[in-house]
């Protein structure tokens, strides 16, 4: 008996009503989404962060000693203690082609149009 006076007028309700649950379910849904790829790409930072704070602490240690600063400080600074010598190794300039600037003579130049030299 629920359907029978207005047949057509309780469809059309029950056709709003699925219509606003069904946005309300697909902005959910994208939101869902939208948060799951976020944290997908938190995690991936996080490890990547976690990798770089491995390094950080190991060079950190490195420095912390003696040898691991008079290292550091010979690379960075391109320097050595007191009375040490140093090699230092550059490289060969390059040989530059030579031009040959002469003069041809005529029976030269037809030789050399031709192709033949």
């Amino acid at each position: 008996m629920l359907f029978k006076p207005g047949k057509k007028i309780w469809i059309l309700l029950l056709l709003i009503v699925f219509v606003v649950f069904a946005n309300g379910t697909w902005s959910v849904y994208q939101k869902s989404s939208f948060a799951k790829e976020n944290r997908e790409l938190a995690q991936n930072e996080l490890e990547e962060l976690k990798v770089r704070e491995v390094a950080l602490r190991e060079e950190l240690s490195r420095l912390e000693t003696k040898r691991g600063l008079e290292e550091e400080v010979r690379q960075k600074f391109d320097v050595g203690l007191e009375g040490e010598k140093m090699i230092v190794l550059i490289d060969a300039p390059e040989k530059k082609k030579l031009i040959e600037l002469r003069e041809y003579t005529k029976w030269e130049k037809i030789v050399r149009m031709l192709g033949f030299k």
